[in-house]
């Protein structure tokens, strides 16, 4: 009897260090292509405002809806870094791509003072439908330094992945992205 117990511990044990051993896949948002490239006109100066995102998301391991109401943590799939941060870096990456030849565009971290232009970004979502599908839910403000009105502009974007793995996710969310981006750089010109 004791014997079947302490092997019985025994295996569980090793189990639990096996479980443990696994180390984390993990992964970052890519820049992606522009629809048109950059565009003629001239070259502007912007910086991208911290950006806003859900508290579910604010955590190192990515997340995916698996109902309507429920939420699944992947411990062993991880952001590389913050994901605001992370979109914040990429969505300037992606703008500075859009824009004339010669525009600048950095993150709120590196500005300089002498942007003319600043775009605020809000996620109110930013993650995988329990099929998979990528949707991105944002609000932006582009705000000009010499003033004028700036509106708020909404998009929905959904992006179907080539495959259910994580890497195809976040090509996806890479993706959408890429077309958020576009959205805004035709309201920076």
């Amino acid at each position: 009897m004791m014997l079947s117990r302490r092997t019985a511990l025994a295996v569980l044990l090793a189990g639990t260090a096996a479980c443990s051993s696994t180390p984390p896949r993990v992964y970052t948002l890519t820049t992606a292509p522009g629809a048109q490239g950059p565009g003629g006109g001239r070259p502007v100066t912007a910086s991208v405002a911290a950006v806003d995102i859900p508290k579910y998301l604010d955590r190192p391991q990515i997340v995916r809806r698996s109902g309507a109401v429920e939420l699944g943590v992947e411990e062993f799939e991880r952001w590389g870094e913050p994901l605001a941060d992370m979109v914040q870096r990429v969505l300037a990456d992606d703008l500075a791509a859009r824009l004339p030849a010669g525009s600048v565009v950095t993150t709120s971290r590196t500005l300089s003072g002498d942007e003319a232009l600043t775009v605020e970004l809000a996620l109110s979502r930013f993650d995988p439908d329990p099929d998979s599908t990528v949707v991105l839910e944002a609000q932006w403000r582009v705000r000009r330094k010499a003033g004028g009105r700036a509106r708020t502009e909404t998009a929905r974007i959904t992006r179907r992945p080539t495959d259910d793995s994580t890497a195809a996710q976040v090509r996806a969310m890479s993706d959408a992205l890429g077309e958020l981006a576009d959205r805004i750089a035709r309201d920076m010109r």
